[in-house]
């Protein structure tokens, strides 16, 4: 479950977090997925990709999903909504958006009984800019103030070309070296496994960002068969920054993510049932480490490149 923790963890803007949950509830009852009260102050959240699948389809008419987004609530019956049980071969995400800058929150309300009921949702964490603020009306501080004078950055933002959405960002900053998918089938003891470390080719130069990862659907529930990420100095093998539990997954799918990590991003496998050939699918690719993004990350300073400093926090980098 993404929590305050994690958001702490967000050393390389933006990022995509995933996240693959199951809740067993009674009736008349919430199962709480994602609850984040208070934001931090430079940070904005989008609440994407929701994914909400019973374990059985008579379940299906059971379950309402409840969402906030700062002071917007949503309530949908997750009945109407595609899933892999009966649309394996058509299935994809809902299409929500949500932008938050104070508060988000997922829970699933449970109409009638719930038993272990899958549900996925991905969480856009990006820095705050000053076209960000100047469209949400957050005040500047007074550096903002000047910098928006300087660059006109709030004409801009009034003609609706700022602030830019996060796959422009990715289309202009990032420029993809090369892109992999791998597959393995491996039995995974109650041990665990490493299912791989994955390296830049060269650490300073280029970056890796694992993008997507599925793993097979388990027979049952109850093995907690997991998938566990962390990379350069957040988390361990043994305190992973994320964990995604396989019961809400599945080879139909992939998990999409944007973790980036500088020197290493290591996956593993925990279960504490034996599963047998089981299969998981990851893609990854390597990135070249320009200017902007070393500025954007804080490994390059105001003193370093003073234009870029402006540009890279007003958002029009």
């Amino acid at each position: 479950m993404i929590n305050f923790a994690t958001l702490e963890a967000v050393r390389y803007p933006p990022e995509l977090l995933p996240s693959c949950e199951y809740r067993t509830i009674t009736t008349g009852n919430e199962g709480e997925v994602l609850n984040l009260t208070r934001l931090p102050r430079n940070l904005l959240v989008r609440l994407k990709d929701i994914i909400a699948v019973p374990s059985v389809a008579e379940q299906a008419v059971n379950a309402e999903l409840r969402l906030k987004a700062d002071s917007e609530v949503f309530q949908v019956s997750a009945g109407a909504l595609p899933d892999r049980i009966t649309e394996p071969t058509t299935f994809e995400p809902t299409q929500y958006d949500l932008l938050a800058s104070s508060s988000v929150r997922l829970a699933v309300y449970a109409i009638g009984d719930l038993d272990k009921y899958k549900i996925c949702h991905g969480l856009w964490v990006s820095k705050t800019t000053i076209a960000d603020k100047l469209a949400l009306e957050i005040p500047l501080n007074a550096e903002e103030a000047a910098i928006d004078k300087e660059l006109g950055i709030s004409k801009t933002v009034g003609r609706g070309t700022l602030p830019a959405k996060i796959d422009r960002f990715l289309l202009y900053e990032y420029l993809p070296i090369y892109r992999e998918t791998k597959a393995i089938i491996k039995t995974v003891p109650t041990g665990g496994i490493d299912v791989e470390t994955l390296n830049p080719r060269r650490i300073g130069e280029q970056f890796i960002v694992l993008e997507k990862i599925s793993a097979e659907t388990p027979d049952d529930a109850d093995g907690n068969t997991r998938i566990t990420i962390w990379r350069d100095d957040d988390g361990s093998p043994a305190s992973p920054l994320l964990q995604l539990f396989t019961w809400s997954m599945g080879l139909t799918y992939d998990i999409p993510m944007f973790i980036p990590a500088r020197r290493e991003i290591g996956i593993r496998c925990e279960t504490d049932t034996e599963r047998s050939n089981y299969k998981i699918r990851y893609t990854f690719g390597i990135y070249l480490l320009n200017n902007i993004l070393k500025m954007r990350w804080g490994l390059l300073t105001r003193e370093d490149n003073p234009d870029l400093y402006k540009r890279v926090i007003g958002g029009i980098a």
